[in-house]
């Protein structure tokens, strides 16, 4: 009986040992302990944050969704091109078209005054050397997107009998120009207006 009592004394040790080496190992992947981190710990936080820029360009294109930076700073190259060759040429039914009504009435005096002097622009757009959309606005009508465009143009004034008064053919002037461009909130109409010039 006393054998009987050590035998199973020993085989019970024996199973024991063996199930503590089975379910003892580690399987799969673990994390040590010092690998670990608070979430909540600032060094384990980034921060998102979303400049004043970004801010303005969401608000924009949560009035008007079809909004796209890039299509508008395609098209607001083209608009320059347009006003800047209708301007020289003395084009009103262009700028009509492409221009804010306040605006259109400044470039129409001037081009009167030009037209009653008998005097001739000759411009030439040589090249964007740069444009870049700086600030988005809304009004309680209207939204507003300003462009800064930095060129390269030639501006030559000749009088009636081809004098210059203005200008050298010869020189091309680097210019830097913040136009703004508005389109009314509620309006239909996809196209956008020039709504200011101011030269830096």
């Amino acid at each position: 009986m006393t054998g009987f009592l050590i035998f199973l004394f020993l085989a019970t040790f024996f199973l024991m040992t063996k199930l503590g080496e089975i379910f003892g190992k580690r399987v799969g992947f673990y994390v040590k302990k010092e690998n670990l981190y608070d979430v909540s710990s600032e060094n384990c936080i980034q921060e998102i944050t979303i400049s004043e820029f970004d801010k303005k360009i969401l608000r924009i294109k949560k009035i008007y969704p079809l909004f796209d930076q890039d299509d508008f700073l395609d098209k607001s190259k083209k608009a320059f091109e347009m006003i800047f060759s209708a301007y020289s040429k003395g084009d009103t039914r262009t700028l009509h078209k492409l221009l804010s009504p306040r605006i259109f009435r400044a470039f129409s005096m001037a081009i009167d005054d030009r037209k009653k002097r008998g005097e001739i622009i000759e411009g030439i757009l040589v090249r964007f050397i740069s444009s870049e959309i700086i600030d988005a606005d809304e009004g309680n009508e209207d939204i507003f997107i300003t462009v800064k465009f930095e060129t390269e143009q030639s501006n030559v004034l000749k009088s009636k009998d081809g004098t210059v008064l203005e200008g050298n053919a010869d020189f091309v002037e680097n210019r830097t120009e913040i136009w703004s461009f508005s389109r009314k909130k509620s309006s239909q109409d996809s196209r956008w207006y020039l709504y200011e010039i101011k030269s830096e």
